[in-house]
Parts: C-alpha cells; structure tokens; sequence
C-alpha cells in the first residue's frame, strides 16, 4: 500500500485551512489598526513629557509641535527666534498611517515646567475603526480618553 493524501483529503484541509484564515485576518487587521494607534497616543505623551522635562533639565523654554508629519521640541535661550535649538526631532503620526484629525499644536514650557499661553488642546488620532484622544490641559497635564 502506497503512503500520501488523496485529492479530496487535500483539497478539504486547504478548505478548511482557507476558512480559518478568513476568519482570523479581519481580527488581525484590527488588532494591527489598534496597537497603531496606541503607538502613536503614547509618542505625543512622551513628547510633551520630553517638553517638560526639556524645559525642566534646561532652565530654558521648551516648545513643542505637534503635526501630523512630526513631533518637534525646540528649546529658546534668549529672546529671539534664532536662538531656538533643535533639541529633539520624531515622525508624526501620518509615518505609521495614523490620521491626526486636530491642527498643528505648539505649545511653550518654562523652565519651571508649567505651560504658557496655551489652551486646552485636544488631538485625536484615528485607523481604520480604532479612535483614541490625547488631551492636554492649558497647565501641560496630560491624559488620553478612549
């Protein structure tokens, strides 16, 4: 008797096969949107915690810009616009398919850590079905909502 699989034996396992797959694919594609998004909430956390603790380390001022494209801190020596050094460059959302729906943010911190002339801010991000929002009080607290 010889060893192997009959077609039929074949064809059903790959059926079988094609059916658990299409059942753990969408499963994946959200869990892959979710942890995305999740990523991204925590980088603009860890940028305004930067911010401050920039303005904090360096008894300087501290600005923090958020955009879609990147998380940019700056930090101000003197008065004026050229003596503002790039202390700290990421990839916004959009580099991981993350839509940022709220406009570009900037937001300024002594360098005893509180906020100045800000608002409160708000920036939700969003993938595929997955939403999640980062709020920022006009004091620098931070907290994320679902």
């Amino acid at each position: 008797m010889r060893r192997g699989f009959t077609l039929l034996e074949v064809v059903m396992v790959l059926m079988i096969v094609g059916l658990l797959a299409s059942l753990a694919l969408p499963g994946a594609a959200a869990l892959a949107d979710r942890l995305a998004v999740e990523h991204e909430v925590m980088r603009i956390v860890v940028a305004y915690r930067s911010a401050w603790s920039a303005a904090r380390a360096q008894h300087r001022l501290a600005l923090l810009r958020i955009t879609a494209d990147s998380l940019a801190i700056r930090t101000v020596g003197g008065s004026g616009a050229a003596d503002t050094v790039l202390a700290w460059l990421a990839p916004g959302p959009a580099n991981a398919g993350v839509v940022l729906r709220s406009s570009a943010h900037s937001i300024l911190f002594g360098p005893d850590g509180v906020a100045m002339g800000a608002a409160n801010a708000r920036h939700v991000l969003e993938r595929g079905g997955v939403r999640r929002e980062v709020v920022v009080s006009r004091l620098g607290r931070v907290r994320v909502q679902p």
